[in-house]
């Protein structure tokens, strides 16, 4: 009994330290939900104004909880200066977003001239979305180089997710680190890097190792365009996009997660009843998944605490079930695709 007191005490600990390391409020600079508006609901930034967009159901199904545009819209929005992030500011960006397009387009962009009035000045800023030249793939431009490096990259995802279906999407930039990653549906994403000038840094898997040149060129302040900052969601694109969130800090693995769990999945009444996970905890490494009905080719993901995707071995022995071994002792996130919307759970292994 005394052993068993200690176990679940252990377990207990270990999913408070879990939960305790996300924390999706520490330095938010800026929430849009786009529920029916373009408002930033946590009232730091500015005025936002729409040009030529509609708003439409989310990923949930709530109507009006996602911005709707057709290839000729956007929303321009005014940070007060909170994305200024100049060449030593580290942040994060996320956003849910839903296209068949191919063609390029922003998911956000603040890419402009680094002097207002002067159309030969040197190109600052980023833009999150699709490129033509890197078609269907989750795209990072950097323009944000000081005078005289004038240059320009990419980064892109190797797969492929203009597929009509509700994603969301994820960069880091860690000035520490100098160190970008590109997250989709809470996973890092393999980059492919895309530069005239190899120089500026190494794509190693999902991490985009940057070196000492572009770390003291790099200078991430919004652009002007017609006279005035560029803050843009949805330029050129022709699809929907929801809960966009900018921090002034790099988000952890398990806070990418989260945020993607948060937009994705459905209510917590729906999923608790749609998804079952049990024995929880898990002894030796086996669990079971059952779905909700049958489906065809479900996608099982599972990641450590830091964020690490294992590999169990997993088996499909019903159309409703499926079943996992495998897995050493300690906390993982189970996430389950394929099978309705996208769900995850945390999962202790004994």
């Amino acid at each position: 009994m005394k052993r068993l007191t200690i176990l679940l005490a252990v377990i207990a600990l270990s999913l408070q330290t879990a939960h305790a390391q996300i924390n999706l409020n520490s330095g938010l600079l800026g929430r849009f939900p786009f529920d029916g508006n373009s408002v930033d609901v946590s009232g730091n930034m500015g005025s936002s104004t729409d040009y030529s967009v509609t708003y439409a159901a989310d990923a949930r199904g709530q109507a009006n909880g996602a911005l709707r545009l057709n290839g000729a819209g956007r929303v321009d929005i005014t940070p007060d200066g909170l994305l200024d992030f100049g060449t030593t500011g580290s942040f994060s960006f996320s956003v849910a977003f839903r296209t068949l397009s191919s063609g390029t387009q922003s998911f956000f962009t603040n890419r402009g001239n680094m002097t207002a009035g002067t159309s030969n000045a040197w190109p600052v800023g980023w833009r999150l979305g699709f490129d033509n030249t890197q078609v269907g793939k989750v795209y990072l431009d950097l323009f944000g180089f000081l005078p005289n490096t004038n240059a320009s990259l990419g980064l892109a995802t190797q797969a492929s997710f203009n597929d009509g279906l509700w994603h969301t999407a994820a960069i880091t930039v860690n000035r520490s680190t100098q160190q970008i990653r590109i997250y989709v549906d809470g996973a890092a994403q393999a980059l492919t890097y895309v530069s005239t000038n190899p120089t500026y840094g190494n794509v190693t898997g999902t991490v985009f190792q940057y070196g000492q040149q572009l770390a003291a060129t790099m200078s991430l302040n919004p652009g002007y365009a017609n006279g005035v900052l560029v803050n843009s969601f949805g330029v050129s694109l022709n699809g929907s996009l929801d809960e966009a969130r900018f921090y002034n800090r790099v988000l952890s693995v398990a806070e990418v997660q989260s945020l993607s769990s948060l937009v994705l999945a459905t209510k917590a009444t729906e999923a608790s009843a749609a998804i079952q996970i049990f024995p929880n905890p898990a002894a030796a490494g086996r669990f079971t998944v059952k779905l909700p009905a049958a489906a065809s080719a479900p996608r099982l993901r599972v990641y450590t605490l830091i964020g690490q995707q294992v590999q169990p071995i997993v088996k499909q022995v019903a159309p409703q079930e499926i079943q996992v071994a495998g897995l050493q002792a300690g906390l993982y996130m189970v996430r389950v695709e394929g099978a309705g919307q996208p769900f995850s759970r945390w999962l202790r292994v004994e």
